[in-house]
């Protein structure tokens, strides 16, 4: 499968999916993974969403720059996770180019409340499988496809193999 149908499937799997897991990695190394509700990726795979300044998910980002977003969609036995870059923004502006009226029941001091920030996530890597569209990479059933960020786009990557 090329990486352009990949990424079709990874959005398409994405688009059925309300709530995902947001995975960062403590200090202590230990890994914490909390529901969140996040917009589906823009077109560059890119996303953003708001959280609480006080939450251990910002300080674990304002420390390591990184974050995973893991979706799971049962129907079609589907996963994709993105993996890639984010930072905590406090600019109002920012906060209210995005800022929804919903956003108020988890965030009712609005975006000029220091407390709300937004979370810009930029994806470097998309790891996927799907039972029901066939994306299963050798060995069938225990390997993910794998889609690296380069200058140039997106490159398929070589599933992880136990012993390499």
């Amino acid at each position: 499968m090329s990486a352009e149908q990949l990424l079709l499937i990874a959005r398409e799997t994405i688009a059925q999916v309300t709530w995902c897991f947001a995975v960062t990695a403590a200090e202590n190394g230990e890994i914490n993974a909390r529901l969140v509700q996040i917009g589906k990726p823009a077109e560059d795979w890119s996303a953003r969403f708001m959280t609480d300044r006080r939450s251990r998910k910002v300080a674990e980002i304002e420390r390591s720059g990184r974050l995973t977003l893991a979706y799971q969609h049962d129907p079609d036995r589907a996963y994709v996770t993105l993996v890639g870059r984010a930072v905590a923004i406090d600019d109002v502006e920012a906060k209210r180019a995005v800022w929804r009226p919903e956003t108020y029941r988890w965030h009712p001091g609005g975006p000029e409340d220091p407390n709300n920030v937004l979370v810009r996530f930029t994806t470097d890597r998309i790891e996927m499988y799907s039972g029901a569209r066939d994306v299963a990479p050798e060995p069938r059933g225990f390997s993910a496809a794998v889609l690296v960020r380069t200058a140039s786009g997106w490159r398929q990557e070589a599933s992880f193999r136990p012993g390499r």
